[in-house]
């Protein structure tokens, strides 16, 4: 069980973005933002280790909640690290991050094999004030620790809450087509 090394191998998170049909209801005229995707280390030092990509897709022009402005996918494909399995090493992760992150606000969710989710809030004064709500759900199957999550400048509701469940539920079913 120590060198099982998952079900997964890297996973490039864009290829876990549903169609624009799945996503129009949630960004308004939204679409994918530019950048590199694919997995990658933490330095991008070489392929061994665990990998982790992100793919955001977001309202244009900017700044458009409908009711969201950006919804995004991270993703960190785990290995094992010698004494742990890689599905273990997910499963650390996803507890260290509950610790750390929202043992009193995140509620357990059902997606994938452990869940939870959570709305994080931000707020920033400089001359006006501005909030921002990251709404979470993250998961772990298997190998993989996926976040799911969606921002937006006005306070969500049980509707966002319930949008971003189902958003992630269907990124985990697509997961599921990645499988080793």
């Amino acid at each position: 069980m120590f060198t099982s090394k998952g079900r997964y191998d890297p996973i490039d998170a864009c290829t876990l973005l549903p169609s624009t049909e799945t996503l129009a209801p949630l960004v308004r005229n939204g679409a994918q933002e530019s950048g590199d995707s694919r997995p990658k280390t933490f330095l991008d030092l070489g392929d061994q280790g665990n990998m982790t990509s992100q793919c955001k897709w977001s309202s244009v022009p900017p700044k458009q909640d409908r009711p969201f402005r950006t919804v995004r996918i991270h993703a960190k494909t785990m290995t094992n690290d010698g004494r742990r399995s890689a599905e273990k090493e997910a499963d650390h992760d996803l507890d260290l991050w509950h610790r750390n992150n929202g043992r009193n606000r995140a509620r357990p969710v059902t997606v994938a094999e452990r869940a939870y989710a959570t709305t994080d809030k931000t707020v920033i004064s400089i001359f006006v004030v501005t909030e921002i709500y990251d709404l979470h759900v993250k998961f772990r199957d298997s190998n993989v620790l996926v976040d799911v999550s969606a921002r937006t400048h006005t306070p969500p509701g049980d509707k966002e809450r319930a949008l971003v469940l189902g958003l992630a539920r269907d990124v985990a079913e697509r997961l599921r087509t990645h499988a080793n």
